[in-house]
């Protein structure tokens, strides 16, 4: 049984910008092993020792917005390139070893193109997409200095959202742009836009369906295709991360969403298109902390109160929940939204997207230190890393309790909580190993800052089964079950 108790000292660190060189002559770390890593941070901004996301698990980070390719802030004179700033932290993330997955964005004031629109000139958008793969196709012709890797180009993001022009002319962009990618740099991966909001695929303000059936109309019975993931994301601030009320309440007219049925219709939708084999990713996930307002971008009424408090342990205990029951229903990968948390963030002064990174910035409430969330996320990545990310088994989900195994090397690895109140008892009756151990999922304190020893801050104990049997009570906080 694990109740949250205090422990340690205060553990802070202020965020320190560190200039990495780009000379062409650095080494960068061997990528295979990040491939097939499902653990992923959405824009965390330039690497830094406090802003290190390989320290923290993550093997892959999604630039978007203005980390991403945007061709206004490239070329902001026709024919005149800067790639100063994406040069410089991409060369910073691969050497880190993490994977690249890259959102671009086709606006351009030099040439006349509004942010979602589809550009006039297209002759000149495609010549800039494809100078901007062949600079990071890492194969030693017109390579950025010291040769960075993007390995996942997406073609704008939640265009149910933000695309001002046609489904239609997205569908077009997104056509357009995959045929060039693919052909500067044949390795690389073209990823759909991600889906803002489940309202934009097959809601009420449904994009994709017209997307799908420009895409279908354009390939007129060839085998091409025009993408290789598919992208949404998911932000229930309010609600359980099993589901999402959207609009969020108190809108009128809300419906709830299970997450595990919408995966499920996107999937169907894919297969119906000839996609039934891309792999899904989860690239913008989160849950904040603390008292934030609600985002401007959706509000749920002309006050904007602030949302309901939620603890470092209730973050911390949503992430691990959200990552493993994303696995579970066969989800790919899934970005974290962010490691060291926004400031501002879109003109917003207290907004819930400055409360939702995994580290404190210390210009919102003063806070520097590494949030439980954090030290959850690490221990997450150690435990599981390695494992067969298509042998993740529902073994139980019923009453509350939700048990997931795991296969690593060949051993089992359960996850396990109850969603419920109170704690239940969870009997593992398949249970060959001669001995095992339990580790709880969040440190064993009320904050991250109070973490003092990274290896000793989880409460873990030896199980030792009986006829084959192992025993235990489960609570909020989700559990390691390792078979040793």
């Amino acid at each position: 049984m694990f109740r949250v108790r205090r422990c340690g000292d205060n553990m802070s660190g202020s965020v320190l910008l560190i200039l990495f060189s780009v000379a062409a002559s650095a080494g960068l770390p061997a990528r295979d092993s990040a491939e097939c890593s499902p653990f992923g941070i959405h824009d965390p901004g330039f690497p830094s020792p406090q802003n290190d996301i390989a320290a923290a698990g993550a093997r892959w980070v999604r630039y978007a917005g203005g980390d991403g390719i945007v061709w206004d802030a490239v070329e902001r004179r026709p024919g005149e390139f800067d790639w100063t700033r994406n040069d410089w932290l991409y060369l910073a993330t691969a050497r880190l070893g993490v994977r690249m997955f890259v959102s671009t964005i086709s606006a351009n004031r030099a040439y006349g193109v509004e942010h979602g629109r589809l550009p006039g000139d297209t002759a000149a958008y495609l010549r800039f997409i494809r100078q901007a793969v062949e600079r990071y196709d890492g194969d030693g012709v017109d390579d950025a200095p010291g040769s960075p890797v993007v390995d996942v180009w997406q073609v704008e993001n939640e265009p149910d959202i933000f695309w001002r022009d046609s489904p239609q002319s997205y569908a077009l962009l997104l056509a357009q742009s995959g045929r060039v990618i693919r052909e500067a740099n044949p390795r690389a991966r073209v990823a759909i836009a991600g889906v803002g909001t489940p309202e934009g695929f097959g809601g009420r303000r449904d994009f994709y369906s017209p997307v799908f059936a420009e895409l279908d109309r354009l390939r007129g019975g060839s085998q091409d295709r025009y993408f290789d993931i598919f992208d949404f994301h998911w932000y229930p601030f309010s609600y359980c991360y099993d589901y999402m009320i959207e609009p969020p309440e108190p809108l009128p007219g809300g419906r709830r969403i299970n997450f595990t049925d919408y995966v499920r219709d996107i999937r169907l939708r894919l297969g119906q298109h000839g996609y039934a084999d891309a792999p899904i990713f989860v690239t913008e996930t989160a849950q904040y902390d603390g008292t934030p307002l609600p985002s401007r971008s959706f509000p749920p009424g002309p006050e904007r109160r602030p949302l309901p408090f939620h603890s470092e342990l209730s973050q911390a205990a949503f992430l691990v929940k959200m990552y493993v029951s994303s696995l579970a229903a066969g989800i790919d990968k899934v970005f974290w939204v962010t490691l060291t948390e926004w400031h501002n963030f879109g003109g917003d002064t207290n907004g819930v997207f400055d409360h939702v990174g995994l580290v404190n910035n210390p210009a919102n409430v003063g806070l520097s230190h590494r949030k439980l969330a954090y030290y959850a996320y690490r221990k997450l990545a150690d435990i599981l890393e390695g494992s067969d990310w298509h042998q993740v088994t529902t073994v139980r989900d019923s009453g509350g309790v939700r048990v997931f195994e795991f296969r690593k090397r060949g051993k089992p690895v359960w996850v396990a909580w109850n969603d419920g109140t109170g704690e239940k008892p969870l009997v593992l009756s398949d249970f060959t190993a001669g001995r095992g151990k339990v580790t709880e999922a969040v440190p064993d304190c009320r904050s991250g800052r109070d973490v003092t020893d990274y290896q000793a801050a989880f409460r873990t104990r030896e199980l030792v089964p009986s006829a084959g049997e192992v025993r235990l009570v489960l609570a909020e906080v989700p559990v390691f079950i390792e078979a040793e």
